[in-house]
């Protein structure tokens, strides 16, 4: 009788076991699948939409091509991973961009700067330009087209389609019930003080640091940082695996590389910087540590990133939300 008691109990705790992981392997897909897209602004408002419309210059009835969203000075983002496949300025479109998405080609128009770099891969809720009023424009506005297989189809219908994944996603997990996912604000001012107390403990630029834990961890939302406290795409070297501490295993470069667990997010941090100040990136020790241009050429240089466009993105990220102010301001309180 006990045995068989015995017996139901580990076959309930197996099949608990399971269930668990079932559920975890559920979330970690709908979140994956809820980060795949993104809206090209904050907020979509639209003010001129796909079609038949009257031409604001001429009066005459004309063709719409696009649709336009309201905006000011906002940053536009990829809605899906792809690469940018052109970048451009003309008397009609003003400054330009051309995403490729797998089938898809969206342009954004009217930009007042250009952020990306042509060829440079993407991910959905990366930063491509800031919405301007440049060309034939009445106003600041984002332009979009879109081309599916060459052909012009309605923007707005693939902001539907966004939507559609983000509300489904949204049910899934429950979003209402679970913590709202960070924001790029609330990100560097979580980080940007830890940061600036390793560059005074380091010399490496606060900058440096937020912009590779922004990109590396998409800002803190990618399966890596929110399951193992991996902001840096850290992987597991040969001490790391002898000493036997943990891992998980992510595809990268290859498949199922094995990637450092730390324990908590300033475990990683402390980390990164001391990897950073390892032999290995020496000839970056002789940079300031306000020099964050030279810093990032230099671990990039000494090998920490494969992306070609690796140090080009950690500019924008610092150019864009100005994180340069934090090597300032550590230098002013050491």
């Amino acid at each position: 009788m006990n045995s068989k008691l015995c017996l139901s109990c580990i076959i309930a705790m197996i099949l608990q076991t399971v269930c668990c992981q079932a559920q975890d392997n559920d979330r970690e897909y709908w979140i994956d699948r809820y980060l795949s897209v993104s809206y090209p602004l904050e907020q979509i408002h639209v003010t001129s939409h796909y079609g038949k419309r009257k031409d604001p210059f001429t009066g005459k009835p004309s063709t719409h091509c696009g649709i336009d969203l309201k905006a000011r000075s906002e940053e536009v983002k990829a809605m899906f991973d792809g690469y940018v496949e052109s970048i451009g300025q003309d008397g009609r479109s003003g400054r330009y961009i051309v995403l490729r998405h797998g089938n898809y080609l969206i342009s954004y128009c009217h930009l007042f700067k250009v952020t990306a770099t042509e060829g440079e891969e993407l991910l959905a809720g990366d930063v491509v330009g800031i919405t301007g009023n440049t060309g034939r424009s009445t106003g600041e506005h984002l332009h979009i087209t879109c081309r599916l297989n060459g052909e012009r189809i309605d923007p707005y219908k693939v902001l539907l389609e966004i939507w559609k994944i983000r509300k489904e996603c949204q049910e899934a997990l429950r979003l209402d019930t679970l913590p709202v996912l960070p924001t790029k604000k609330t990100f560097i001012e979580q980080y940007a003080p830890i940061a600036m107390e390793q560059q005074r403990k380091y010399g490496i630029p606060a900058s440096v640091t937020l912009a590779q834990m922004a990109l590396e961890s998409r800002w803190g939302t990618s399966k890596m940082a929110v399951n193992d406290h991996n902001y840096f795409g850290i992987k597991a070297n040969r001490r790391w695996l002898e000493s036997g501490r943990p891992y998980n295993l992510y595809d990268d470069d290859k498949k199922n590389e094995k990637f450092c667990v730390f324990g908590n997010v300033l475990e990683s941090i402390e980390y990164h910087s001391s990897l950073l100040m390892s032999d290995r990136y020496k000839p970056c020790h002789s940079f300031a540590c306000d020099d964050w241009y030279h810093w990032l050429v230099g671990i990039k240089a000494c090998g920490y990133a494969t992306s070609n466009s690796y140090v080009q993105k950690c500019v924008s990220i610092i150019k864009t939300h100005r994180l340069f102010r934090y090597d300032q301001m550590a230098v002013m309180e050491n």
